[in-house]
C-alpha cells in the first residue's frame, strides 16, 4: 500500500504500526514527533497505530525554545 512521509509516496505493507516505520526508515527516535493525516500521535501509541492506504505521515523534530 501507498502512504505518503513528509510529502514522499512510499510503499509500506499493510498494517504497518508507526513503530515499524520508524524502524524501516532508520530515523533516531529522540526528539521525534508524528502526526498522521494532520494529527499528532502519542509516542506511547506508535506501536499499536497502524497505519492504512493514502495515510499523510509527518515526521518532526521537537526544539525546545527558550
Amino acid at each position: 500500500m501507498q502512504i505518503t512521509v513528509n510529502d514522499k509516496v512510499t510503499e509500506v505493507v499493510e498494517g504497518l504500526s508507526l513503530k515499524q516505520l520508524i524502524e524501516d526508515l532508520s530515523v533516531d527516535e529522540n526528539g521525534l514527533a508524528l502526526a498522521v493525516n494532520q494529527q499528532v500521535i502519542n509516542r506511547t501509541l506508535w506501536p499499536q497505530h497502524a497505519l492504512h492506504a493514502d495515510d499523510q505521515v509527518t515526521l518532526f523534530t521537537v526544539v525546545a525554545g527558550g
